[in-house]
């Protein structure tokens, strides 16, 4: 096996993991807002913010290995795609409600599509 099929099951294993990581954080936010009205909405708010702070950080991991998949050529990504890529790894703040990411930057309010990107993601593996 060459080193450049190496690298790319590499990347392809590392992804099948972020995936994983971003899958389960979305999981436990479902399972946040099951919740509501059997415990108190202090513990769900606190347990809810720190799920979607783990979101941020698994999603911007995922983000930045897709990007690197793309500039070693393992991948194409479309101009939608690499923008929503770049929102989240640039953004400096991050809402998620419902399915509905937002995330902010320099460049202000973006609506991220991440059913499109785990789509993406899905089809590569």
């Amino acid at each position: 096996m060459d080193k450049r099929e190496l690298k790319k099951i590499c990347f392809l294993e590392t992804l099948k993991d972020s995936m994983i990581s971003v899958e389960m954080t979305l999981n436990r936010l479902n399972q946040i807002e099951q919740k509501r009205g059997v415990f108190e909405e202090d513990i769900l708010q606190h347990d809810q913010m720190k799920t979607i702070l783990d979101l941020e950080l698994s999603l911007a991991s995922l983000c930045i290995l897709l990007r690197k998949m793309s500039e070693n050529l393992f991948l194409t990504l479309s101009q939608e795609m690499r923008r929503d890529i770049n929102s989240i790894i640039h953004s400096n703040r991050f809402e998620y409600h419902e399915g509905a990411l937002i995330v902010y930057s320099q460049k202000g309010r973006e609506e991220v599509n991440l059913k499109e990107i785990l789509s993406f993601c899905h089809s590569l593996l």
